[in-house]
């Protein structure tokens, strides 16, 4: 059986969520009002419920080539300290003969000792206010009542500056957030053979192809203030698929021509010129193949409260291309 004082915090959380006039509770009207603007710093704060989050992306294309970049987000975190009552305000309320000692259960929430710490030094100040533990309607229990109690309100004067950020972030929604900012261009497909005027690659003879530009593996941490989550994403395969030819799954996006080359990671071969393809499609001059090129995408997800990889759904990423076929004529002179 739990003792009267195994019960106690237990007590006190539902008491701080019952309490209408001392700040603490779920989301309510505050919550309509618009965001500050993002390039200002974004603090919780006076009914906002949003927080900055800072998105920093880095990562190679296939050809070696590094890339980086930062971008600033929102979220609204589950739980954080709101901007409440003036002192003046909360004195009034919650002084003995004020309005909250009509109800019994507030009176009994004051005589527990649970008020706000000295707020009686403040019940002349009309300007500054008592930043309180809130949380979120929709906020998991578990993490309701850790937040209630453990975080203790905090008066700040006027003009001074709010508490120090303090917030619950769940970390699946900096999970969304880098997915969201993650960003996967293209590229554009390479062939080699390509010949001089035309483009076209031959019959019968591997053709090498590299996605130029596309990302081989990208890397998107998405934080705030004591929390933080990793998406890492790479290229797995990189499917071929093309007219007059067999599909081809390569390991990554693969490599760039370089003269003297004999071999690739990703090739395929068509077993027919693409002069039967007629009539030339819009914008070509010649009849082509039509070669798409389809990057299949894995990924994880860590974070700062739990190091272990979570794997994502598969994304993909097409591009395409149009590429003549010749067939190479031999001329045999005795």
């Amino acid at each position: 059986m739990l003792s009267v004082g195994a019960w106690a915090p237990a007590l006190a959380a539902l008491l701080i969520l019952a309490a209408p006039g001392g700040g603490a509770g779920y989301a309510g009207e505050g919550d309509q009002q618009s965001p500050p603007p993002a390039s200002t710093p974004v603090t919780p704060q006076a009914g906002d419920g949003t927080i900055a989050v800072t998105v920093t992306s880095s990562g190679s294309t296939g050809e070696g080539r590094s890339f980086s970049s930062s971008v600033q987000a929102t979220v609204a975190p589950d739980c954080w300290l709101r901007a409440g009552r003036t002192g003046y305000e909360y004195y009034e309320y919650w002084k003995p003969g004020g309005e909250a000692r009509n109800s019994g259960t507030l009176d009994d929430f004051a005589y527990q000792g649970l008020l706000h710490p000295d707020y009686e030094a403040h019940a002349t100040d009309d300007e500054g206010r008592w930043y309180e533990p809130y949380c979120r309607y929709d906020t998991d229990a578990e993490t309701s009542f850790e937040y209630y109690t453990t975080r203790q309100a905090v008066f700040v004067p006027a003009g001074d500056p709010p508490p120090a950020v303090d917030v619950v972030v769940d970390p699946q929604q900096l999970v969304r957030i880098a997915q969201d900012s993650m960003e996967l261009p293209t590229g554009t497909i390479r062939w080699n053979p390509s010949l001089d005027g035309s483009g076209a690659t031959v019959v019968n003879k591997p053709t090498f192809v590299w996605v130029e530009g596309a990302p081989a593996d990208v890397e998107v941490t998405a934080s705030v203030p004591g929390v933080w989550a990793r998406v890492e994403a790479r290229v797995s395969q990189l499917r071929l698929d093309a007219q007059n030819a067999e599909s081809a799954s390569c390991p990554d996006v693969g490599t760039p021509y370089t003269p003297g080359m004999t071999t690739s990671s990703c090739s395929l071969t068509f077993t027919r010129s693409s002069a039967n393809l007629m009539p030339p499609k819009a914008g070509q001059s010649l009849p082509t193949a039509t070669l798409t090129a389809t990057a299949v995408w894995e990924a994880t997800w860590t974070s700062s409260v739990d190091p272990a990889p979570q794997p994502l759904d598969m994304q993909t990423v097409e591009t395409s291309a149009e590429i003549p076929v010749a067939e190479i004529q031999s001329v045999v002179t005795g």
